[in-house]
């Protein structure tokens, strides 16, 4: 197994934003060895944020914009970081 980072986004048609079922991968992730980034999305409800062809769309498209943005740098910084410790040292597991 090789360290790796990861992201959690989910979607869902109600306001919870797939919330529930993001937070059970958290640990599920972790324990495959991927640093998992504090930094999460949650869309919802998904058919008043993205289009058909995933496009934002009004205010919450918008905020999911800005939001992803800060996901995108969470993930490139941890994958940066894994990346140079395994050239480093390999992982321990």
């Amino acid at each position: 197994m090789v360290l790796e980072a990861g992201a959690i986004v989910s979607y869902s048609p109600g306001r919870l934003s797939g919330a529930r079922a993001s937070s059970a991968w958290h640990p599920i992730l972790s324990e495959m060895g991927i640093v998992v980034t504090s930094s999460t999305l949650a869309v919802g409800p998904i058919a008043e944020t993205l289009d058909e062809h995933g496009e934002p769309i009004g205010e919450a498209g918008r905020l999911t914009q800005e939001a992803f943005a800060r996901v995108a740098d969470d993930l490139a910084w941890w994958t940066s970081a894994a990346r140079e410790q395994r050239a480093r040292q390999a992982p321990p597991y």
